[in-house]
């Protein structure tokens, strides 16, 4: 079976780079590798030709199972694009059962945690209350869903997607402080 390497929030991540630092410690050039991945980080001494060895540093992380381009930075030095070839493809795989799963997706609310019962979401930052319930947009194909995320979304979901989920039916009335929909609840369904 083929190694899969995974960011922290455990999605599939299959891009690194390698490039040369100074090691101020050991006074010394290095190669190192850099990624958001679980994969390991090897460091490579830097050589008299940097060019010939960033070509070997391509070979040997290929035969590991990456495909590799060499580029160069803004001081003419080499650069190495890794993409883990076997993790790439399941991020592939994963998106095209994804896509074929919610082509025909109904549109929809969903929220996370327990629905005030007013119907009336707080905002923490601003110590205001919104004018509605604060929801994410998501797609539905029955009980399952797909969040449809912003960056800045992204940060709330993470918060929040541990809770209780539910979808939510409501005419939208405004956008919220961070941009995700407010909308006067009509009704609510727990997702199990």
């Amino acid at each position: 079976m083929d190694t899969i390497y995974h960011d922290s929030l455990g999605r599939p991540e299959a891009i690194a780079d390698i490039a040369l630092y100074y090691d101020y410690f050991n006074k010394t050039s290095r190669f190192a590798l850099t990624t958001l991945s679980d994969a390991p980080k090897p460091k490579w001494v830097a050589k008299d030709d940097i060019n010939q060895q960033a070509i070997e540093i391509a070979q040997e992380m290929e035969s590991n199972g990456w495909d590799c381009t060499i580029s160069k930075d803004g001081y003419n030095k080499p650069v190495i694009r890794c993409v883990h070839i076997a993790t790439e493809k399941l991020i592939y795989k994963k998106a095209n059962e994804q896509k074929a799963k919610f082509e025909n997706a109904e549109a929809g609310y969903i929220r996370f945690g327990e629905i005030p019962k007013n119907g009336i979401s707080k905002n923490y930052r601003d110590n205001t209350n919104e004018k509605g319930l604060s929801v994410f947009e998501a797609e539905f194909v029955g009980n399952d869903y797909r969040v449809k995320l912003t960056p800045v979304l992204e940060v709330t979901y993470l918060n929040v997607m541990q809770r209780q989920a539910y979808r939510v039916y409501g005419e939208r009335v405004a956008t919220g402080a961070d941009g995700e929909p407010i909308i006067k609840l009509e009704k609510a369904i727990a997702i199990k």
